[in-house]
This record gives structure tokens, sequence and C-alpha cells, in this order.
């Protein structure tokens, strides 16, 4: 029952990240015996090693028990076969195969650990074993006790906890322990167990109980086991319960929703679907005492970098929201969920207080807001995930409890705001269209967003002339030239009228009878195009070259609006008659077409509502699955409401853990 790893082990805990990429843990096997006894009587005196014979009794009798840690040499390394780095799977496998002698591979179909996850290992992969950790059970902790395995022992009795020397001072025994914790509790929540364990139990050196306490394990008293010449120090460890690890399973499980925003409450299927994540606190932190701590990242900390804080560090932490830093592995699981939802954006939301040295009033409260695409990119900003989240909130049994009808929340750059709104109201300068939410799982929101003006783009051959002759390429696959040369390729009727409803003939004219008026939002950031409703409509069903409308022109640099008036006649049978219509492309940004865009209404609202007189406008995105934008305009404020209604179409828990 030795347990010594040499008191170097008792050092750093980290694993270098070398060893850690190639570092999986698995049961030992028969064939395995060799190599441990060859570790185990290389770092134990003689009078305390034990001897081959006896592990082989442990792995022939409690072979559950007995688990190593292998190392894959360095031409051998599959990190990003196992779930690693951006990888959300669990159960990937390696593929390498070889002839190695069995003491330096895993063994075929083999179950292994990496990096915490399950995994299975489809062949033979090289390396060898550089560590493990024995035990037998027993029904109480004594010498006598520990001699045998007992299968029906609530206290498991770790034998030996060895690392190779070479491999020491490297963290290899806290993530063996860590494993085998890991293991163990595995095993009690299975039911492959007549009679669950209780209890991890060892003895210890006194010079090594630093590096158990720091594992989890509590130093009980002197031993009365003698091993050896030096004292030994009795330590234990509880194993979950039953109901605890229910418990713990359900502290990994995360509410998340999928919700249609800014829908057009009267048609099922319709806006722009966003994933929502909830989380108790930053993704990848653990909370001690109610407080959330973990590090940021692997570097050493030194209490010296206190000298370093300059001013505008004390300025930036005074207007942070705390419990918005996110560890590294925490924005890796962001990205593996986002991928596995597969919706344009999803946002994970957690809830956050900003920081204050007024002790006399409660500090504010809000929500920590991140947004990830399908691809697993962070971006900045999304208005409709924003949407989302805000009424997956407000839906809430707390929000609704609280009587609170407001949400903050804390994005990368922004602070963002969202009101729960009760019916609207119809007044002379408004619009006579209203979203009335009809579902109980619709709620209508409104967010502050920025106001943006449109700035014509000039004529001439890079200004609107360039922007025409692209759409003609994008709707039409044809060119024109201002100098008068024939269209490349033959014009259809619906092209030439288009186009050229005024001029018959096939030169490409820019006075043209659809398109009103040719601009861009501030910061150039969109390309903005208002045509005749009639233009709008012969546009509809043609099939886009969306590489046209990317490469066509480089006055802009997210997307294209294109626009029109509604008529009072123009909406289809049962569907709300609205103040204007959109669509909105984007293949620079890697949207072909949106199915609704929130942002893209900072500048539609301002436009139409100064243009017909109105402080409150709705449009509709005329996509595939269309929706319905509500903007309030606040024009000396330099602010529109974007109010939208969102429908939680399905909602339960998340089972992929951080």
């Amino acid at each position: 029952m030795t347990n010594n790893d040499n008191q170097n082990q008792a050092a750093p805990t980290f694993l270098s990240q070398s060893v850690h990429d190639r570092l999986i843990f698995r049961a030992v096997q028969p064939t395995d015996i060799p190599r441990c006894y060859e570790i185990e009587k290389a770092s134990y005196p003689p009078d305390e090693a034990a001897s081959k014979s006896q592990l082989q009794y442990r792995q022939h009798h409690a072979a559950p028990f007995f688990r190593c840690a292998f190392l894959i040499d360095d031409n051998g390394s599959f990190g990003d076969s196992f779930g690693g780095r951006n990888s959300g799977a669990d159960n990937k496998m390696f593929t390498q195969t070889h002839n190695d002698p069995p003491a330096s591979c895993t063994s075929t179909q083999a179950s292994v650990s990496y990096r915490g996850r399950a995994a299975r290992v489809q062949s033979t992969v090289r390396g060898t074993i550089i560590g493990y950790i024995c035990s037998t059970r027993a029904a109480s902790f004594t010498e006598e006790s520990m001699k045998s395995h007992d299968p029906r022992g609530k206290l498991l009795a770790i034998h030996s906890v060895v690392v190779e020397k070479k491999y020491r001072n490297m963290g290899v025994a806290s993530a063996m322990i860590h494993d085998y914790i890991s293991a163990m509790e595995r095993l009690n929540r299975g039911n492959s167990l007549k009679v669950k364990m209780e209890k991890l139990v060892l003895i210890s050196k006194k010079d090594l109980l630093g590096f158990y306490v720091r594992n989890g394990f509590r130093a009980i008293k002197l031993s009365e086991v003698v091993h050896g010449k030096d004292p030994w120090f009795d330590l234990e460890r509880d194993l979950e319960s039953a109901k605890e690890a229910e418990e713990e399973e359900r502290r990994h499980l995360h509410e998340c929703f999928l919700v249609d925003a800014f829908a057009d409450p009267e048609r099922e299927g319709s806006g722009n679907p966003a994933g929502v994540v909830l989380l108790k606190g930053p993704p990848g932190k653990t909370k001690i005492n109610g407080v959330y701590s973990g590090k940021l990242d692997s570097g050493d900390d030194d209490d010296n970098s206190l000298d370093d804080i300059t001013d505008d560090d004390l300025k930036d932490t005074a207007t942070k929201p705390e419990n918005s830093d996110i560890s590294p592995r925490g924005m890796e699981w962001m990205a593996v969920v986002a991928k596995e939802f597969n919706q344009a954006e999803t946002a994970f939301v957690w809830p956050v207080q900003m920081p204050t040295l007024d002790i006399s009033t409660p500090p504010p409260s809000g929500y920590a807001i991140r947004y990830f695409t399908r691809t697993g990119v962070e971006v900045d900003l999304c208005g409709h995930a924003t949407l989302a989240s805000a009424s997956v909130l407000l839906n809430s049994k707390e929000k609704k409890d609280a009587k609170d009808n407001r949400i903050t929340f804390y994005a990368r750059q922004d602070v963002l705001q969202a009101d729960l709104l009760v019916m609207p109201t119809n007044s002379t300068n408004q619009s006579n269209t209203q979203i009335t939410p009809s579902s109980s799982n619709a709620l209508r929101i409104a967010m502050n967003f920025p106001w943006k003006n449109v700035t014509p783009v000039p004529t001439g051959e890079n200004g609107a002339e360039a922007v025409l002759d692209m759409l003609s390429r994008a709707f039409f696959k044809a060119g024109c030239s201002s100098s008068g040369k024939e269209v490349e390729s033959a014009l259809t009727s619906r092209f030439v009228k288009f186009f050229s409803g005024k001029n018959e003939s096939n030169s490409c004219p820019f006075s043209t009878e659809h398109v009103l008026h040719i601009g861009t939002t501030d910061g150039k950031e969109d390309l903005f195009l208002e045509l005749t409703e009639e233009g709008f409509d012969l546009l509809r069903g043609i099939d886009v070259d969306y590489d046209a409308l990317a490469r066509g022109w480089d006055g802009y640099s997210r997307g294209v609006i294109i626009c029109c008036c509604a008529s009072q006649g123009s909406s289809p049978h049962n569907i709300a008659p609205v103040d204007f219509r959109s669509r909105f492309f984007g293949p620079k940004v890697g949207i072909n077409e949106d199915p609704v865009t929130g942002s893209a209404h900072c500048s539609l609202g301002p436009y139409f509502g100064l243009k017909l007189g109105k402080t409150t406008v709705v449009g509709r995105q005329e996509s595939e699955r269309s929706g319905l934008v509500e903007c309030t305009l606040k024009q000396e404020e330099g602010r529109v409401n974007i109010v939208g209604t969102a429908v939680t179409t399905v909602s339960g828990n998340l089972a992929i853990r951080i």
C-alpha cells in the first residue's frame, strides 16, 4: 500500500503543453504489467515497492481500479481527432496502426480518456506508459484488509500513485488523480457495481501531504500502517453519492432555446432563428463560495505584475461587468456549441453585475452576451440574437415574478437595452400597422439602436453606374458599360424593362425607370437601393449571382439593402400591410440572403419614416422566411427603437459539457 510519487511531484500542477496534448488515460491490461513493474521498482525503495505478482493480482482481481497514463509518441499526436481544440465530438477514434511491443502501445478497441472526455482507440497507437494508479476495494482501512480485494468493500484503497522520474514536475500525477477520480465516479454512477464506493483512502509520507490536499484529499491522522521505515499519514476523499452525481450532472446542463426573431405573428416559421444558451456564469469558470474563478490563461501568476497596472486599466475595470471574462476553454466550448446549433448566430448569456464604489445602493445588474456564428466565429453584435435572448430572459419566471420588463446586455463593444412592450397605440403620425403577438410564447420587444443616415452615391463610372452594372450582373447575368457598348449577353425582356424602361436600346442607361435612389449607410457599411415596388417585385424569383454582389463594387463593406415603399394592396392575403418592403444580401460577410436583419433597419426606419412623415414605420423583410420589424424614430436622440416579435420554438437542456 505504498504511496510515493517523489516529493518533487508536489511542485507545479500544470501540464507542459507538449505532454498534455499527447497524454491519454486508460485501464491497465495484463500485457502492461512488466512496464508498470519497471516504473514501480525504479520509483520506490525495496521495502516499499510492490512485487510483480502483487501488481498482477491487482490487475486480475481489480482491473477497473488499475489505470495508467499513456504518452503518445511525438509523431503520433491525435489531439484534433480526439475532440481537441474547436471539436465538439466526445467519441472520436484514433486510426494510426503499427506493430510495436504491447508495453509501448494502446491495445486495439481500447476505451480511453483524453482531456477529460471519453474516447475510443480504433487501432494501435505508438507510445508508452509513464505512470499509473492502482487500488483495491476494502471494508476497512487496515493493513490486513488491503492485502486482498473485496468487491463489496465501500472503501477504495489506493496502493500506488507513481510517475516515471523524467516526467515528474509536469503535473502528470495531478492529471492522473483527476482522471482516476472521474473514472471511479463514472463507475459509481453506472450499473456494473453491486455495491457503490464511498471513499478513496491512501497513506502518504509527510512531504507529499500538501500535494494530496491540493488534489482534494483530507489528512486524517498518523497512520497505524507500518510500511517501510518511514511514518505515514492517513488521507481520504469522498466519492460522489448517487444524489450528488445527479446534482453534478444537472449542474452541467444548460437551458437552451431556438427563437424566431422578428417573426410575423400570423405566420409560423417566419423570422430569423437564433440559438440562445443560458449559463449560470462565465463558461469555463468554477463557482467557489459564490464567486466564479478560473485561470484565463496558462501563464504563471505573478504578484509583481500589480506594479504594471495603469490608469487605463483601472478605468476599464470600473466600467467592465464582473464575471464577463471567459477562459480559453469557455471560448472553445461556445464555438463548439454554436456549430452544433448550426444557426446564423447563437447567443450565450449569463448574469453579471457592474462594479460600484457606492455601498449604499445595490450594483446595477445585467447579462453578459456573446455571439458566435454557425462556423464557430465570434462576432461583436447581432440584432436578432439579442432580441431572441431578451425574449428568453423576459419570459423567465424570475423576471415575471419581479415584474421587471427591462434587460441590459453587456456585449463586447456595446451596452444594449431591451424592453418588453405593451400593446402599441395608434396616433396620427404613426403607422397604421401594429405588430401584435398572438401566441403565449411570443413577446414584443424593443431594442435601442443607433440612427443611421443614407448618403447618396454620386453619379459616374465608379459610383452609381458601377452599382447598376453590379446589379445587372448579379440579377440578370449581364453587364453594361457607360461608354455605350452593347451588353455582352442578350438582355431578357425583364432586364430591359428593369433598367431601360425609358430607352429601348441595348445600351445600359443610368437614368432608370425602377431605381429611385442609390446610397450608402453611415460608414459605407451597407449599399442602399430604393426601387419602385414594380421593380422590387421584378427581382423576386431570380437566381442571384452572389459573387457578383460581393465583388462587383467596393463602395460598401457589409451588405446590400434593396427596398421599396409598400402600397396598401401589396401584401398577400392574410398578411398585415406594411410601410416598406426590403431584402438584405450579405455575401461579403458570408450571408447570401439574411432572413431578417435587425441592424439594417437602423437606416431603413429613418429613411422611410422621414419620407412618409411618420415616427413609427413597419417593414417586412421578404426573404424565404420573411419577418416584420417595427421602427420607432427618436431623431433628436439619434436613436431608433427596433421593435420585433420573438417566438420561442424549441427549449431544452444542452448536454455538451464545458
